[in-house]
């Protein structure tokens, strides 16, 4: 799921399109992961084992723990997260939207009574891994556990309390699900319908006790009644202050009024100190039932998924092959996952032929390991750690969008790195390896020219044609000089705000960094079209205040880490966001991909919303990160996959082990 834990500071991303779209032309600036023809069955070779290194350790825990932040690692979530089916999935490396334990895509949502309702079909021949069938009853006893607890992390995030009221099973292969309101493709497809899904055989009794501990159904309602009598007596207490403002201290309304509000403020005292003490009472009890959940035994819990855990086997985790192959035929007939303290030690050991690949949240983060591995063993792929440039359109000048699209088209694209740090540039508003989202007709027209002379006389003409001019014009290797604003007033002294360098490179919070070649690039831009930049480097955490609270900067250098599913887009350019933009029909368009729950309608919504973007380029995006993965001994379909093999847990049971 999105465990795109959203890193520190900044929100947005994406591309531009200076003049006007082109139609469809292939990316070439970020090359999408372009999957390699899979070998036919017959001449797909067979291992043992694959073995992978994990840094840190793995902690037992059970599934209500795991998918909570309870026991939530990334180590965990390498050896133990696919032991539970999903109703769906993203393929790898696409990261298409496909079934798994369902027999075909969900129904449309139809209005009953108060709720919304939706159905999906199930796979009739799938079995736990004791035998039973896979049954609708698993599926609803889930959801409605998970909804119970109230958990937070990702089981919040799979099955949202705020949207699902309950699931049902309507027979053994097919499961309703109930929402209070119409959910979009973020609840649905991306959310309730990828799931992790137990066994209720074996865990309904286990939770029984757990359950008894929550806290009682009428206090919900209690804290809900005191919550809306705080907010009736504060209103009329505010009315009353503004009826008895205008009146004379002396008079007999003043006076009944003050004694009226000493009434209220004490009755509001007396609900508050009852509100705290029902808020007391469920935390506390939902807090209980939530921590007996999470020590509950899993001694031999049936699962269903390619892996079943074997335990521990020399120090190290094992995981071997289901028999019976519910999903695909895995090429290795156990997963091993070897532990060590730190990254050289990990390093070492691939290095040194005793694993396969190593496994880490954001991949190999030394630089200094990256360049002393064999290239044969380092692998990289584009990530979501997404660097991109802001304006402040609250400054005169940056508001319009024919100077932003100008300015785009000058950066520099043989700049597009950090510090050293190889990087991908970006060509649209939605990665090019989210291939479902991704829309090349709204890729940036000057992404791919290389010779800046180019067309940086066709820029300067249209910058002149809505009434720019320049002491000098630039173009034909003449930068430009005294650029003047339509009515002839100078283009603004401006200042671009960046983060202190004195962060790891690979860190995205930190992305992009104020590095000189990110900095001069965005410069010798500003030189080129004639107005004057200069940069200011400043704390992250300075910067964070400047753009999301101050709003007291003009330009910035940030980075973000994008999720899969791009309602990112609408989220960062609400009414009343930090670059001072608004545009009624994005505002039209997000509006549509936040009301609907079909894949094909939500892709059009993504689609406009991107080409909206284009055209008004509120920001310019600049470069992905890379994720360095080193593996040997084996290979996989594929020549890259979004976020790295790390990112999808090494994939074992897409790995092919190499002659």
């Amino acid at each position: 799921m999105n465990r795109t834990r959203l890193l520190a500071t900044a929100l947005l991303i994406f591309l531009f399109a200076s003049c006007a779209p082109k139609a469809d032309p292939a990316p070439t600036s970020v090359p999408s992961p372009i999957p390699t023809p899979v070998p036919t069955a017959t001449s797909i070779p067979h291992a043992t084992e694959i073995r992978f290194a994990l840094i840190g350790n793995v902690t037992p825990v059970n599934v209500w723990a795991l998918f909570d932040a309870k026991g939530y690692s990334y180590n965990n979530y390498a050896v133990m997260s696919g032991y539970w089916p999903r109703l769906y999935q993203l393929s790898i490396p696409d990261r298409n939207f496909e079934p798994m334990a369902a027999s075909a895509m969900p129904s449309s949502f139809q209005q009953e009574a108060s709720f919304y309702t939706a159905t999906v079909p199930l796979r009739s021949d799938l079995k736990w891994t004791d035998g039973t069938p896979f049954i609708a009853d698993d599926i609803a006893f889930t959801v409605n556990t998970a909804l119970s607890f109230q958990f937070a992390f990702d089981w919040h995030d799979f099955y949202n309390p705020d949207f699902i009221d309950h699931a049902e099973a309507v027979d053994a292969h097919t499961v309703k699900f109930y929402f209070r309101k119409q959910p979009n493709v973020g609840v649905w497809q991306y959310g309730a319908l990828q799931g992790p899904i137990v066994q209720k055989a074996y865990w309904e009794s286990k939770v029984a006790a757990s359950t008894a501990l929550l806290p009682p159904n009428t206090l919900l309602p209690q804290i809900a009644s005191l919550t809306a009598q705080v907010t009736d007596m504060q209103s009329k207490i505010n009315t009353v202050n503004a009826n008895i403002a205008i009146l004379p201290a002396t008079s007999s309304g003043y006076i009944q009024g003050i004694a009226d509000i000493k009434s209220l403020r004490a009755n509001l005292n007396q609900t508050n100190t009852a509100l705290a003490k029902a808020q007391s009472q469920y935390d506390s009890a939902m807090d209980a039932a939530r921590q007996s959940l999470y020590t509950l035994d899993n001694a031999n819990e049936p699962t269903l998924g390619n892996w079943i855990p074997a335990g521990k086997e020399n120090g190290a985790w094992v995981n071997k092959v289901n028999p019976a192959h519910p999903f695909n035929v895995p090429n290795f007939e156990r997963a091993i996952y070897e532990t060590y303290p730190d990254e050289n030690r990990a390093v070492d050991a691939i290095e040194n032929n005793e694993v396969d690949g190593v496994l880490a949240p954001n991949g190999i983060t030394s630089l200094d390991l990256i360049v002393n591995m064999p290239v044969s063993i380092v692998k990289s792929s584009p990530n979501y750690q997404v660097g991109f440039l802001l304006f402040n359109m609250a400054r005169s000048g940056l508001d319009d969008a024919a100077f932003r699209r100008a300015f785009a088209c000058v950066l520099d694209p043989t700049n597009y790195a950090f510090d050293g740090v190889v990087s991908w540039k970006l060509g649209a508003f939605v990665l090019p390896g989210e291939k479902f989202w991704f829309s090349s007709n709204t890729q940036f027209p000057c992404v791919n020219d290389i010779d800046l002379g180019s067309h940086l006389k066709d820029v300067a003409q249209t910058l002149q044609a809505v009434g720019y001019t320049w002491n000098q014009i630039p173009g034909g290797g003449v930068d430009g000089n005294g650029l003047r604003l339509p009515g002839g007033n100078s283009f603004p002294n401006l200042t671009l705000r960046v983060g202190s360098a004195a962060i790891d490179p690979l860190d995205s919070s930190a992305l992009p960094l104020s590095d000189s070649s990110t900095v001069n690039m965005i410069l010798n831009a500003a030189q080129m079209l004639g107005f004057p930049l200069s940069q200011e480097i400043i704390s992250p955490e300075q910067l964070h205040y400047a753009i999301f609270s101050s709003h007291q900067y003009d330009m910035a250098l940030l980075g973000y880490n994008v999720s899969e599913y791009p309602g990112y887009l609408c989220d960062w350019f609400q009414d009343g966001n930090p670059f001072g933009y608004h545009s009624d029909r994005l505002m039209s368009a997000c509006e549509a991909l936040n009301s609907t729950s079909d894949l094909t309608t939500a892709q059009k919504d993504v689609y406009e919303i991107q080409s909206i973007l284009a055209q008004d380029l509120p920001i310019i995006p600049l470069y992905s990160g890379i994720t360095y993965d080193a593996y040997r001994n084996i290979k996989y379909p594929f020549d890259s996959v979004l976020g790295g093999l790390s990112g999808v847990y090494g994939a074992p049971s897409l790995a092919i082990p190499a002659p």
